[in-house]
């Protein structure tokens, strides 16, 4: 599941993904796609590829961010500005999404008054969630607070370590 989000200035922008089991992922199974600006259909997708192990992260950066210590996969679908979903798909069905797909929340996601956002912040899911969920479609309002925390914009340092 989708573990940490940062949408940081510039290209300062990285997903992470986390193998909460207990056995050993095959990341070929797997997709990751964009769904800019409201769209209900991808913008662009990446196939993952190779294994991930148990309690291990994946992080998969836009190819120029300026730290890319924590970066696994450099890729273009990663190019997000708060206001744009992602989906994580195994063999084709959704098992986690970050966002609303097929709804353009303006500037981006939030909770007025618990300082989630999703645009210009980092944010990472609460230590007891151990899933993927969908946020709900549209025009229900989705609660970050319920499984994210939020980070000041650019807190890039706990990428990796989930």
């Amino acid at each position: 599941f989708f573990s940490e989000y940062v949408e940081g200035s510039g290209f300062n922008k990285a997903l992470e993904i986390y193998n909460p089991t207990t056995a050993t992922v095959d990341l070929s199974a797997y997709s990751v796609k964009l769904f800019s600006n409201g769209a209900a259909t991808a913008s662009s997708s990446l196939t993952l590829s190779g294994t991930l192990a148990p309690g291990a992260t994946v992080v998969i950066c836009n190819p120029s961010i300026t730290v890319t210590t924590a970066c696994n996969v450099l890729s273009g679908v990663i190019n997000h500005n708060g206001d744009d979903a992602y989906t994580l798909d195994k063999g084709g069905v959704v098992v986690d999404a970050f966002g609303q797909v097929g709804l353009d929340p303006g500037v981006g996601w939030g909770v007025a008054g618990s300082g989630l956002v999703t645009n210009d912040a980092t944010l990472r899911r609460k230590a007891p969630v151990f899933r993927g969920s969908v946020p709900p479609a549209s025009p229900a309002v989705w609660d970050l607070s319920v499984e994210w925390n939020a980070f000041p914009n650019n807190t890039l340092d706990g990428l990796g370590s989930r």
